[in-house]
């Protein structure tokens, strides 16, 4: 579709839709840009508040990928008439509550009917454009860095189809998806990293794949160093697979190659999607440390799951 649209030529635009990434960038003035963003997405999980937190994060994630900071909120609700007025209520007190907590302001928003109940937020932030974090950047020879474990999709599919599940991946999952990327996002940009964007609906092998592509570099991976929620492997042993796989193998398996070694688990983690997902992070070896110890400071769990590389431009390889 965007191939068909005429290139914004503008010097005040500083990041476009050219190389996918998280958000918008216009620079307003000398050291102040806009950054912006746009998300909406169906509920992972019955629970309106809980819901309405998820979605707040996951919007808010777009400007944190990029170094910025969120300023201005505004919802984006697909009304379906058969879930009580009560039930958008709560989901919208969740959003405003984990806003607050980000020190955003939803100022108002939008509402439309639906087939099915539909929720995001469009928001608006403030970045310096010297400290802009693009997914267009990585090099060779730097690490990858994962802040979040993987495994949401499979988590919400297994709630969709009754299946039981532990009490110990449901408050990880739920913890993990409600859970900011600002103090992350404050750490890369005082780190100075290469590149970076948060893992949602592409799944990691997607969104890996677009920073490659845009960086015109390769990517190595382990599997054996992903994090990944509780349970989540036996459940998609079990058959419990979403359909963000699907859609993302379709789109992104021609830039994979898996050693023979590879569990078919693995396989199918990797293309599924995310939802609030973790920042990945590509960062020079001499910045790794520093990294680590501001992640540590804010008791970040994360996990250096690979490595860019000179080869293989545009292709993830990936390794147990």
């Amino acid at each position: 579709m965007l191939s068909k649209l005429p290139k914004i030529k503008d010097r005040r635009i500083l990041v476009g839709f050219n190389t996918a990434d998280d958000a918008g960038v216009f620079q307003i003035s000398k050291n102040k840009a806009i950054v912006q963003t746009v998300d909406v997405f169906a509920p992972v999980i019955d629970e309106p508040y809980l819901f309405g937190q998820i979605a707040a994060c996951n919007s808010l994630s777009d400007i944190y990928a990029m170094g910025g900071k969120p300023l201005l909120a505004m919802n984006i609700v697909g009304f379906h008439p058969k879930y009580p007025l009560d039930w958008f209520s709560k989901m919208l007190l969740g959003a405003q509550e984990k806003a607050k907590e980000a020190n955003t302001f939803i100022v108002g928003g939008h509402t439309f009917v639906s087939e099915q109940v539909m929720f995001g937020l469009a928001v608006t932030g403030f970045i310096n454009p010297k400290k802009i974090i693009t997914n267009a950047q990585a090099k060779p020879k730097d690490y990858l860095v994962l802040t979040k474990p993987l495994g949401v999709e499979i988590f919400s599919y297994a709630l969709l189809k009754k299946i039981k599940i532990s009490d110990k991946l449901y408050k990880k999952a739920l913890k993990s998806m409600i859970t900011l990327n600002d103090k992350a996002s404050e750490v890369m940009v005082k780190v100075g990293v290469s590149a970076a964007t948060d893992i949602t609906g592409f799944g990691l092998v997607g969104h890996l794949y677009e920073m490659i592509k845009a960086s015109k570099v390769g990517a190595e991976i382990s599997v054996s160093n992903l994090p990944v929620l509780p349970d989540v492997l036996d459940l998609i042993k079990d058959g419990i697979i979403g359909a963000g796989y699907g859609m993302n193998f379709s789109s992104f398996s021609k830039y994979v190659i898996f050693e023979k070694e590879v569990k078919e688990e693995y396989k199918i983690l990797i293309f599924s999607s995310e939802t609030s997902g973790g920042l990945l992070i590509s960062v020079p070896e001499e910045k790794l440390s520093k990294l680590e110890r501001g992640l540590k400071k804010y008791k970040i769990n994360y996990n250096i799951i690979g490595r860019i590389v000179n080869e293989h431009p545009g292709i993830i390889l990936v390794r147990k």
